[in-house]
């Protein structure tokens, strides 16, 4: 009986599922991949250019011999059609030698992406070049697909380490590539760095899009290692951290000048693509960068996906898991943005919406976002008290002085009950949930100081000041026939009770036995029955108030869904009605055509944008992105 309500169940709550899996060898999301992939033979004008220096007949018997004359040529006399066919003709040779001399290949594919960048970026050449020369476009695949194969001619030799070097033969001398990842351009160090691997030996599954900015350079995704247990910032990241890196090699000679003592030394950068967008000297260019694969890459891989139910049903086995995780090392001067799933989830349903946002490089240079983690099946209260810490702790460890004012504008996301404990963030308690357990006051209740206390957390809280802006995405503040429904009382009695609240409330009765009622103070209601429709706790919830003289005060948002066309005072998501998820007095409310899991709705995902926008003045209150916004009156 119970099995049979889990696929309604499912059907009802709001979930992303994100894969990555080994791309396929014949299969590549780049760009150069699929352009060289056609180019076996010089195109028409490199031809002409051979015919030019009477070296087409010569080059269609000995190619090695052609492009030595090439180079010999080019000495003497610097010119980008002679540069541009050199870069060429070096990556057709290399790909022709790829199967039978791997070692002679490399060499071709080291003067490719030297000639390469050359032709874009020598000040010389500046006159032979335009960005709308076909070459132009060309001379940027040549130059990533040759970075592409020296990168995994490197990995084949031993691992890529930042302020490491890479040693390669290169036409008989030895090529050094000293690899560099500029503290001053990222909040990655070099020993965050414990994996390189390249994004495109990966495909990505269940993101309807992919942020990928195409330009210069070889995306990677970087993973790290953290301990959660040690102190300090560490205790914040996510047991392994994927992020987002690009190699860009820098000649530090040009080909066609001589080498000194037969060694040639390029560097090789590892650019963070958040912080930096462009590369090379004047005019710079666009950096390639992919920053959709990395953050698939480091979700799919825990093991999070399981937790989803674990955290329900069992809360009291998982309340150690719970805690703030960060995307990125801590960020001075950016904004924390705090995304907080819902019931029977997990930051993974956050990942399409983080995915777009970021494409926004005004979110990624103003914002740094955090995901929470929580069982979902523990009381509403002991959830937002233990947010509530999490939150207090982040700010005693990342602005300890309260000198960085951009923590103090932080926003918080909430999905479905996330956005119930995102409520309980910005908002005095009073005694209002208290006085749903007892009709004397707190302070006359008698029981150890460790109990009180333990109670206290939960019970009485003030709004957080930090706290400046939350947004309600389908969130339920007047509950949801769910809960009534066979499936919500079925879900509802699979829920263990976390034993140690059972104690705690059996202390106190016994102490204070004219305080309770035995029969409803042994436990506290599971996270499905305080979703009961107009539920004591939801109720108390709505009645308390943030803080009068807060300056500036907080601001809230509404997002709500709808699964079809009609009045929205009948609309529903399936989940939440119009009715409970509406709330008066927020700032705006859009209503958008989905089901509850609104969070991955396109035009839901653009007013988040707008929102966060508005937050730091790059748009006024109520302009419309995409979805619009409907400002309420």
């Amino acid at each position: 009986m119970i099995l049979a309500h889990w696929p309604i169940l499912l059907s009802l709550l709001a979930y992303s599922d994100v894969t990555v899996t080994p791309a396929r060898t014949d299969h590549s999301n780049t760009t150069f991949h699929q352009s060289l992939a056609a180019l076996d033979k010089a195109s028409e004008r490199t031809v002409e250019t051979l015919r030019r220096y009477d070296l087409e007949s010569r080059y269609r018997r000995d190619v090695p011999g052609a492009i030595m004359q090439l180079e010999k040529t080019v000495r003497a006399n610097p010119d980008s059609d002679l540069v541009y066919a050199l870069a060429e003709l070096s990556w057709i040779e290399g790909k022709r030698l790829d199967y039978k001399r791997k070692g002679d290949a490399l060499d071709r594919y080291v003067d490719a992406v030297a000639y390469a960048y050359d032709f874009l970026f020598a000040p010389e050449l500046a006159a032979g070049r335009q960005p709308s020369d076909p070459r132009f476009r060309l001379a940027c695949d040549l130059y990533n697909g040759g970075l592409d194969r020296l990168i995994r001619a490197a990995q084949s030799n031993g691992r890529i380490e930042p302020d490491g070097v890479i040693k390669l033969k290169v036409h008989g001398r030895e090529q050094v590539f000293r690899v560099f990842l500029d503290p001053g351009k990222s909040p990655w160090r070099a020993a965050d760095v414990d994996q390189i691997i390249l994004c495109s030996d990966w495909e990505v599954a269940g993101l309807p899009t992919k942020t990928y900015q195409y330009g210069l350079g070889v995306p990677l995704i970087a993973v790290r290692k953290s301990d959660r247990s040690a102190p300090g910032p560490e205790k914040f990241y996510p047991s392994e951290m994927a992020f987002p890196l690009t190699a860009f090699l820098v000649p530090n000679s040009k080909l066609r000048e001589a080498a000194i003592n037969d060694t040639r030394e390029c560097t090789l950068e590892l650019v963070d693509p958040v912080r930096v967008h462009a590369v090379g000297a004047e005019p710079a260019m666009s950096l390639e960068s992919d920053l959709s694969t990395p953050l698939a890459y480091m979700w799919a891989k825990t093991d999070l996906s399981k937790y989803r139910w674990s955290g329900l049903l069992r809360p009291e086995q998982n309340l150690e898991r719970a805690g703030l995780m960060l995307l990125r090392p801590y960020e001075p001067r950016k904004i924390p943005v705090v995304m907080v799933h819902g019931l029977a989830s997990t930051p993974l349903a956050w990942i399409p919406m983080l995915n777009d946002l970021l494409r926004d490089p005004r979110i990624q240079d103003k914002y740094q976002f955090m995901l929470y983690l929580y069982p979902t099946g523990v009381p509403l209260p002991i959830a937002a008290a233990g947010l509530r810490e999490t939150l207090v702790e982040a700010e005693k460890t990342f602005n300890p002085t309260g000198s960085d004012s951009e923590f103090g504008k932080m926003v918080l996301i909430g999905h479905s009950m996330g956005g119930l404990l995102s409520h309980a963030m910005v908002v005095e308690s009073a005694d209002r949930f208290w006085q749903l357990n007892s009709d004397k006051r707190f302070e006359d209740i008698i029981g150890p100081a460790e109990v009180l206390d333990e109670l206290k957390r939960y019970m009485l809280f003030h709004p957080l000041p930090f706290v400046k802006r939350v947004v309600f995405l389908a969130t339920p503040h007047r509950g949801s026939e769910m809960s009534r429904s066979v499936v919500g009382r079925v879900s509802a009695s699979l829920i263990t009770d976390p034993d140690y609240i059972a104690k705690l409330l059996s202390r106190l009765t016994k102490d204070n036995p004219d305080a309770f009622d035995r029969r409803k103070f042994r436990r506290l209601p599971s996270s499905i029955e305080t979703l009961e429709p107009n539920g004591k706790i939801l109720l108390a919830l709505l009645s308390m108030r943030p803080d009068p003289l807060a300056k500036p005060p907080v601001v809230f948002h509404s997002i709500v869904g709808s699964l079809r066309p009609g009045p929205r005072e009948t609309s529903t998501d399936g989940v939440v009605p119009f009715s409970s998820s509406h709330l008066d007095g927020v700032a705006s409310e859009l209503v958008v055509r989905s089901d509850h899991g609104v969070q991955k709705d396109p035009a839901a995902v653009l007013e988040v944008r707008r929102i966060l926008l508005e937050h730091v003045g790059v748009l006024p209150p109520g302009v419309a992105v995409g979805g619009g916004a409907k400002v309420q009156e």
